[in-house]
């Protein structure tokens, strides 16, 4: 019983999370102790909010998930947890971490609920409408680094929140192409191949260029004091090629977490692209 439960609200998905210390990689400034107290706090409250999220889209789709091959296994679709028991677990998990994100950082409280809200809305009604669905799933990711700025008091570059933004569109659109080459009946809107393909070669591109733009800005390179910050692009561009890859050939149905946890090529890229970011940036 006990593994289900942990099995539902996916710890592995976690990863996402470590969005929220990107303002502190990226700071040019030496940062006070609260600021990695609060970066750690905002990053504990958004893994029980998204488990929340998790286990409320998991006693939504049940019936879909029931005739799915790959997630009729889940807890909630096989009987193993019963769907009242799925109910109350994302109730108290949402109660949780509003209440403790309003009591230790007020400041990110409105955007823990403004989270919670959100999937609320894309798992009853925009996940099944195209463009709504991937522009749901990005704005996660950029509230999850809006969340890390506003917690640790960082103001946040615009070519960071283009970057993060442009990227979660291409992760979004990412996963929709790997569930479509995958298995098109895993997908709710009705997406098809050819737009799938301009919306993820765009949004990629936009990435990158943005990417670019903020390695090679003479304000980013003089705050960071390093002419050299260039050379960050090269994995960079790597890391999302590989990743295009991926969706396009339908491995792990497109999902990034499951990309980067079993795609040793993706982890290789990504460990060097941070080692290069450490030493550039934050030495």
């Amino acid at each position: 019983m006990i593994n289900n439960f942990f099995i539902i609200i996916r710890p592995a998905h976690w990863i996402k999370n470590l969005l929220i210390f990107f303002p502190v990689l990226f700071s040019p400034f030496q940062l006070e102790s609260y600021a990695i107290q609060n970066s750690i706090y905002t990053f504990l409250l958004f893994c029980i909010a998204a488990s929340a999220v998790y286990v409320f889209n998991d006693v939504i789709d049940y019936k879909r998930d029931k005739d799915d091959e790959r997630t009729k296994n889940r807890p909630i679709a096989n009987g193993s947890i019963l769907l009242n028991h799925g109910i109350y677990l994302s109730l108290v998990l949402s109660f949780l971490s509003i209440v403790i994100s309003y009591i230790i950082i007020p400041e990110v409280f409105v955007f823990i609920l403004g989270y919670i809200l959100l999937n609320i809305l894309y798992s009853c009604i925009f996940k099944f409408i195209i463009f709504f669905d991937i522009i749901f799933v990005s704005t996660g990711f950029l509230i999850r680094i809006i969340s890390g700025g506003i917690a640790t008091n960082i103001d946040q570059s615009v070519w960071t929140l283009l970057i993060i933004t442009f990227a979660s569109l291409s992760l979004a659109a990412g996963k929709r192409m790997g569930q479509l080459v995958g298995n098109k009946n895993k997908l709710s809107a009705n997406w098809n191949l050819k737009l799938l393909k301009i919306v993820l070669i765009s949004s990629l591109s936009l990435t990158l260029l943005s990417y670019l733009a903020f390695a090679l800005d003479s304000d980013v390179i003089e705050r960071h004091g390093n002419k050299n910050i260039w050379i960050s692009v090269i994995p960079f561009i790597f890391l999302f090629m590989r990743y295009a890859y991926i969706a396009f050939k339908g491995k792990y149905m497109g999902d990034p977490t499951d990309a980067i946890l079993k795609d040793y090529i993706l982890q290789i890229l990504s460990f060097v692209w941070l080692i290069i970011i450490f030493f550039l940036i934050i030495l």
